[in-house]
């Protein structure tokens, strides 16, 4: 199957961003990944991506596949051509060190600023953390991120504002909120509001984005929930948008009264 792939590539030393196009004609079976290793190997030795479990575990091999960003190790070639023409870039929101490799010291900077590990409980004497399916059920999902950064490349609210968690850490805080044995429960719900969670604009990219099924948005929408139960407020609401006043601001609509209802 012939087809060609179009990759955003950056020079580290020239700092020169541009596209290159490689024409291929391989197995029509191939996932993106795959394709990209034929490219390295066999046609141009100096593309540079990152990679390494090929299962869908590592979440290494996340790119922006036709504006999207996806896990390519995890998707068939054939079935993403536009027009046969395959398009990659690399992560957005991220800085590019070299092509498709860019540096995601920022989410991980993300996931320590939000304490997104256990702080336990000291455990019962004589006895372990007794946990009922019921509550691991309640953060089973969350524990199959992969930290691919997908969720956090494709989400707007990240990119507007430089203070958002980012999806993928507000799933992870989700998590350990609904864990008993954690010891941080009520400043783990402050922390969401250090990380402007009601900057969520509801889009649901982040659950196109996730390869692993995972709904970041609905775990956003459950933390507001229990930060406004926890006494603070969604900034949003104090006003309507921009406009101070609500709704009073638009003046006379001609017979509508916008506060009516």
């Amino acid at each position: 199957m012939k087809y060609q792939v179009k990759i955003k590539r950056y020079n580290p030393t020239t700092k020169e961003n541009y596209f290159q196009t490689y024409d291929v004609d391989l197995d029509e079976k191939l996932t993106i990944l795959e394709t990209l290793e034929y490219i390295k190997n066999h046609i141009d030795p100096t593309l540079t991506y990152r990679a390494f479990c090929k299962s869908a575990i590592c979440g290494s091999c996340a790119m922006v596949v036709n504006g999207q960003s996806k896990l390519t190790c995890k998707l068939n070639t054939k079935e993403n051509l536009i027009d046969g023409v395959l398009v990659i870039e690399p992560l957005k929101q991220f800085d590019v060190i070299k092509d498709l490799v860019v540096n995601q010291d920022k989410g991980f900077d993300i996931l320590k600023k939000s304490k997104n590990f256990m702080i336990p409980k000291t455990p019962p004497k004589d006895s372990e953390f007794l946990i009922l399916p019921k509550e691991e059920a309640s953060y089973d999902k969350q524990t199959e991120c992969i930290l691919c950064m997908a969720c956090y490349s494709d989400c707007p609210a990240s990119e507007s504002d430089e203070k958002y968690f980012g999806p993928f850490a507000f799933s992870k805080m989700l998590r350990f909120i609904n864990d008993s044995r954690d010891s941080i429960t009520n400043e783990r719900i402050d922390m969401t509001m250090d990380g402007n969670i009601f900057s969520c604009v509801e889009c649901q990219a982040c659950i196109i984005a996730c390869p692993k099924g995972l709904t970041p948005q609905f775990d956003i929408k459950t933390l507001q929930t229990k930060a406004m139960s926890q006494g603070h407020q969604n900034p949003n609401m104090q006003s309507f948008g921009n406009f101070g006043g609500g709704f009073d601001d638009f003046g006379d609509f001609g017979g509508f009264n916008p506060n009516g209802f």
